[in-house]
């Protein structure tokens, strides 16, 4: 007879209406994501869009500069529980981590002693985990006070 096929198909949903999306990170206890687009040289400026989990983008951070610091090259992403979005951005002037908070207005979290700031990860307690790319290290920075503090 015939052999069920494994793995089975993976249901899609296509999201579209992005330019050139690149980093996508997501909360998993949430649902809200965070996709990254790229700029290029005819003016489209990079910028991160947040999406609630029916995928309906909600903010877009790194391009007005009101909302905090105007992106360069977004190389690392990740958002968290709460809905603040860390950001790995480096271009000619700047080398450095920033976060967008949830409500408010976002600022450099890290600028100092980067070289090429790439990979980023969330870690337990308020942490993230860095990859300093010409540093050769990853470093690791408590970003958050933790709640029961």
């Amino acid at each position: 007879g015939l052999q069920p096929s494994w793995p089975p198909p993976a249901n899609r949903t296509v999201v579209t209406g992005y330019h050139r999306p690149y980093l996508v990170a997501a909360c998993l206890s949430t649902g809200m994501m965070a996709v990254s687009e790229r700029g290029n040289e005819t003016g489209r400026v990079p910028c991160i869009r947040v999406l609630d989990p029916g995928w309906t983008t909600v903010r877009i951070l790194g391009v007005c500069s009101g909302l905090g610091p105007v992106l360069s090259s977004p190389w690392g992403l990740c958002i968290d529980s709460d809905g603040d979005v860390l950001v790995a951005d480096w271009g000619k002037q700047y080398h450095r981590v920033l976060i967008y908070p949830t409500k408010g207005v976002g600022w450099p979290l890290v600028n100092d002693n980067l070289s090429s700031p790439r990979g980023l990860a969330l870690l337990p307690d308020g942490h993230m985990a860095l990859s300093d790319s010409m540093n050769h290290c990853v470093k690791i920075y408590r970003y958050k006070a933790n709640p029961e503090d």
